[in-house]
């Protein structure tokens, strides 16, 4: 066995308007609010320390801004690579349109969405299974690209709230249906090792950097 390991962070994007006045964002492109943009930053301030090779990040603006501030404070700039497959789940019908509205034109899929999100099949959009395999995919084939060599390597994929909690379900071995099990606070980070061929859980929605204790607990979920 050799000494190499590979650290993944995985990270959620800053705040947007649309979390704020909780509105279903999925593929609209809605870019960091004043907010979304301080988050950020102080996660590049946390993580300026740790040698990051590249970034891999959904094409969406409030992931790559994030990836931008990230990449800011390093000592030479990260790579910031798109990656379609960590793009946010599609919502279909329900993109633009706030939580309130949603439950009150689609009550029984809203419902199968809170309570058994793995069996909801939104208008138009994607199903978990569907998102969980396409990220899925694309953080293996990340991994075959920085396999072999020796010593410590770091990259980072910087995500959406719905992808990396199913990042999270895989390595865990979990299935969708455990998605609301998983909180992913805005500018969390979840450090992940890979070694001899599986992944080691490290931390999990750390945030110490954004919020206190506090704030963290009372942050609702959805």
């Amino acid at each position: 066995m050799d000494g190499s390991k590979t650290v993944i962070l995985v990270i959620r994007h800053g705040n947007t308007k649309f979390n704020k006045e909780k509105i279903f964002r999925g593929h609209t492109d809605i870019p960091l609010d004043d907010t979304g943009l301080e988050q950020a930053e102080k996660t590049g301030r946390l993580l300026r320390s740790i040698d990051i090779g590249n970034i891999y990040c959904s094409p969406l603006s409030r992931a790559f801004q994030t990836a931008q501030k990230i990449s800011a404070h390093q000592k030479k700039p990260a790579h910031i690579i798109k990656d379609e497959g960590f793009i946010d789940l599609s919502f279909g019908e329900w993109e633009g349109k706030g939580f309130d509205q949603a439950q009150k034109e689609y009550p029984e899929i809203y419902n199968t969405w809170v309570r058994t999100p793995h069996l909801t099949h939104i208008p138009g959009g994607e199903t978990l299974a569907q998102a969980k395999g396409r990220s899925w995919k694309a953080l293996n084939d990340i991994m075959e690209k920085h396999k072999g060599g020796n010593g410590l390597r770091v990259f980072a994929i910087v995500s959406h709230r719905v992808i990396n909690k199913l990042i999270i379900n895989s390595i865990l071995g979990l299935d969708e249906s455990k998605f609301w099990q998983i909180k992913q606070d805005p500018c969390c980070v979840n450090v992940f090792e890979y070694r001899y061929g599986n992944y080691f859980v490290s931390k999990i929605n750390h945030s110490s950097h954004i919020y206190n204790m506090k704030d963290s607990i009372e942050i609702m979920d959805f």
